[in-house]
């Protein structure tokens, strides 16, 4: 029998009424997700799987907008190594490699976490994802839902789009943008920390789907 593994997540938080294992807001009294990126990166798992199927425990980063420094997103990793979890999704990156956060980062990693961060394709390395044992993902032009793959630069390539929260619109990826947005639409959700949910999604379904995490290890992480 498999134990239900735990997802750790630090963003912006999850739709209201969602069923945690537990959480943490350092800038407010809840954890309901009102800049729309946590729900539509657990949208995006969900295509995947149940994430009923997981126990998440959620560290609402985010607030009033999508950015945080090098002691916020320490403090993220530091309560989430109270309780290591099995994955850890962390779907932005710092410029500089901050102590403190190394220091968390490698906590976790001693702990057995596996940690799944976010690396843009182009331009300077970020943090935590060019660290050694972090499992960087990059979003890959041309990429659909599916298998992630191996680039020679040593990242993981995946699809780039979020998924809709909602499947009644027919396709359920966020459309490709031609043009200025419209005054009726919201803007398409994409990009590197996309790819990154839409890698652990695959992972998540597939280690679920085996019976050892040695199988899992070798088939695709080394």
């Amino acid at each position: 029998m498999l134990v239900t593994p735990t997802l750790g997540m630090i963003d912006s938080g999850v739709p209201l009424g969602m069923t945690l294992s537990r959480w943490h807001s350092p800038n407010s009294n809840d954890v309901e997700d009102r800049l729309g990126h946590g729900r539509a990166i657990l949208a995006t798992l969900d295509r995947y799987l149940p994430i009923s199927r997981l126990d998440v425990a959620f560290y609402k980063l985010f607030e009033r907008r999508l950015t945080a420094d090098a002691s916020d997103l320490a403090a993220a990793m530091e309560w989430h190594v109270k309780e290591p979890p099995t994955w850890l999704l962390c779907s932005l990156g710092l410029p500089r490699p901050e102590a403190r956060l190394k220091v968390a980062i490698e906590r976790l990693q001693v702990a057995g976490t596996r940690i799944i961060a976010a690396s843009p394709r182009f331009g300077t390395p970020v943090y935590p994802a060019a660290w050694p044992g972090v499992i960087a993902v990059s979003g890959g032009a041309g990429l659909t839902p599916g298998p992630p793959q191996l680039g020679g630069d040593g990242r993981w390539y995946a699809c780039v789009w979020a998924a809709r929260e909602s499947r009644e619109a027919g396709d359920v990826l966020q459309p490709w943008q031609v043009g200025p947005p419209t005054s009726w639409a919201p803007p398409p959700l994409g990009g590197a920390s996309f790819a990154a949910a839409h890698a652990l999604g695959y992972w998540l379904a597939l280690s679920l789907r085996l019976e050892s995490a040695t199988s899992f290890e070798e088939l695709t992480l080394k």
